[in-house]
């Protein structure tokens, strides 16, 4: 049976606002449809937190001044700190790439922690296309997912996968597919063969 997948595609400029023809950049964000949710517990959290910690600051303050604090008062103070600092490193997951034309595609995942979050930069000279495959996930199930076919280089995988993290349905990944490929490539056909000596090669 296919696994919920509540998500949402953001094109960012919208359509509507960008005609085709005068189109240089797009960026596709796909994320949880109550990512909102997270937003609103990290602010709820963090700011209960630091309320905590000014209260508990402002009534030791005459100890804090004077230094005599003791082990569990400093104890709760580090706490406090390390939970402020937690919460503001909570962020909402999301895959984006960002389509420039001319130019190639940014690559950037945010994971729930900031400090997990990672991106990337291909440039259009070492993309060979954009495609949609298929593959099994799990027990069996078949999905759909979004790569970026590459020219090797070395240790390099020649697979880009992109929205890693949430492996989007087919639907989302039809439009993300078609304007990201009209952008970099126009209408043009692109075939490729590898040309002894030469490596990989664009065939006219």
């Amino acid at each position: 049976m296919s696994s919920l997948k509540n998500y949402k595609l953001e094109i960012s400029p919208p359509l509507h606002e960008s005609p085709a023809k005068s189109r240089n950049l797009l960026k596709f964000t796909v994320k949880h449809h109550s990512s909102k949710k997270l937003e609103v517990f990290k602010y709820l959290f963090l700011t209960l937190t630091v309320s905590i910690f000014i209260a508990y600051i402002t009534y030791n303050l005459e100890n804090i001044i004077e230094g005599r604090l003791d082990i569990y008062q400093y104890g709760t103070i580090v706490v406090l700190i390390a939970l402020i600092g937690l919460f503001s490193l909570l962020q909402t997951p999301e895959d984006s790439i960002i389509v420039m034309k001319g130019i190639g595609v940014q690559l950037q995942s945010k994971k729930l922690w900031k400090f997990q979050s990672s991106d990337s930069f291909i440039p259009i000279d070492n993309i060979i296309d954009l495609v949609i495959h298929e593959g099994f996930h799990d027990y069996g199930q078949v999905i759909f997912y979004l790569c970026i076919l590459t020219k090797a280089n070395n240790d390099e995988n020649s697979i880009t996968v992109l929205f890693p993290e949430f492996l989007p349905r087919k639907d989302i990944l039809l439009t993300v597919w078609t304007l990201s490929r009209d952008l970099l490539f126009g209408s043009t056909q692109r075939y490729w063969r590898r040309v002894p000596g030469q490596g990989l090669k664009q065939v006219v």
